[in-house]
């Protein structure tokens, strides 16, 4: 599939006016300021999501993490890194040791946090350019930074682990993952919408 064409497809959905999904919105997902937009789906690990930043992310303001599923991440706006970790099996000046931790959700049976070792990484960071792409597998840690207004697309390819991955300190989730208001679900729409038609009507100029 073409950018675009993904692009419209969620322009689609968002202006049909039956969208259930957008229910599934959330604000300050996995920090302050980070909302969540629910596009397509209605189960957990088969979402597309569009993630807005209403504040700066800073580096690792998110700890390093897995995912229980596959994910296609790209970019729309803003000026978003990517952090990642590989764990090595030697120590030296370049590498970071880090704790391990598997995580699994108190809603999913689990008891959260559970610490496995400390470990060797080599750390890595790029940014990812507007309309960039990035296919990640369940095995590879990742974080992002942003700047504030950063938007980009989560695309989630079905569960294949019954736990994530958390490298770092242990962290807590107080006053995160909150409901939103309708006009917020509102306004996000109407901000997501005009990036993606911008970013249109820019890849339709070489059709």
């Amino acid at each position: 599939m073409k950018k675009q064409e993904l692009l419209q497809h969620i322009v689609n959905r968002l202006e049909s006016g039956e969208n259930d999904s957008l229910k599934m919105s959330l604000n300050n997902v996995h920090a302050p300021g980070l909302f969540s937009l629910v596009v397509y789906g209605s189960e957990s690990g088969e979402l597309t999501r569009i993630f807005i930043a209403d504040k700066k992310l800073k580096p690792y303001g998110v700890q390093l993490h897995t995912h229980r599923y596959p994910i296609r991440l790209t970019v729309l706006k803003g000026s978003v890194k990517q952090y990642s970790a590989l764990e090595v099996n030697y120590s030296d000046g370049h590498t970071v040791e880090l704790a391990r931790y598997g995580y699994k959700s108190f809603l999913n049976g689990g008891k959260g946090l559970t610490y496995h070792s400390d470990r060797d990484y080599l750390v890595d960071e790029f940014t990812v350019p507007v309309g960039g792409t990035i296919h990640m597998s369940t095995e590879e840690f990742h974080t992002v930074s942003c700047s504030k207004g950063s938007m980009w697309i989560v695309e989630e390819l079905g569960f294949n682990k019954e736990e994530s991955m958390v490298l770092g300190v242990p962290f807590v989730v107080d006053d995160l993952y909150t409901e939103p208001a309708q006009f917020q679900i509102n306004d996000k729409v109407q901000a997501v919408l005009k990036v993606l038609k911008d970013m249109i009507a820019d890849y339709r100029r070489v059709d």
